[in-house]
């Protein structure tokens, strides 16, 4: 628009000049409407200037405002929750070690009884088992020993003879090497590891020297 006003200032000098002749007038109203129109010209020039200097600017400042603002950081990733550690199984409480063969029998408790069975009413143990007397122990005294003592265990006690209902002056006590152990009459008392409850009497009439005992002392040999 604006290499436009140059030559309408001409063409409006040079309108002027043919109609000098006609009158002062009408080349004053010319005039008038030359200049109306450059300065129009010239407003819509830089009225299009200013639009496009505008345009540029918004343009301008969008892009900056897009390289300003920062990019949206990724929330992190959620961790997952640890696994369940399992419990530690529960140990089983050992087994219990029964007590060797020749155990004395804890004081206090009964150390002799009775116990009915075909061969008549014997003496048992604290713990029911059948007691016997060895034909070889005649004189009193304990010689089943060492390697006898492991089929035939000794009735080991500790204190004195705890009887019960039954007679006190039938029960002593002998000394053994492996400790104090009951007696019957005249015959220390032995256990058999051929019984394997109470009751049994398995050891009866063994090599012809092993026999139960009554209540009295005596061995029971039929």
């Amino acid at each position: 628009m604006n290499r436009l006003a140059p030559s309408l200032v001409v063409l409006i000098v040079n309108t002027t000049h043919s109609h000098s002749a006609a009158g002062r007038r009408p080349t004053r109203v010319l005039l008038a409407l030359g200049v109306t129109a450059i300065v129009a010209l010239a407003a819509c020039g830089e009225d299009g200037d200013s639009s496009s200097t505008a345009t540029e600017a918004a343009a301008a400042a969008t892009s900056a405002a897009g390289a300003a603002a920062p990019a949206t950081t990724a929330a992190p990733a959620t961790t997952a929750a640890p696994a369940t550690t399992a419990a530690p199984a529960t140990t089983a409480a050992p087994a219990t070690t029964a007590a060797p063969a020749g155990t004395a029998a804890p004081a206090g408790a009964a150390t002799v009884a009775t116990a009915e069975t075909d061969l008549g009413t014997i003496l048992v143990d604290a713990n029911g088992m059948t007691l016997y007397g060895f034909t070889d122990d005649s004189t009193g005294e304990p010689t089943c020993v060492e390697g006898c003592a492991d089929a035939w265990p000794p009735a080991l006690i500790e204190g004195e003879p705890e009887v019960g209902d039954l007679d006190a002056s039938v029960f002593t006590v002998v000394e053994n090497a492996l400790g104090s152990q009951l007696k019957a009459g005249d015959w220390p008392l032995y256990t058999f590891s051929g019984d394997a409850a109470p009751g049994d009497t398995n050891g009866q009439g063994s090599g012809g020297k092993w026999f139960v005992v009554a209540a009295d002392g005596s061995l029971i040999e039929s």
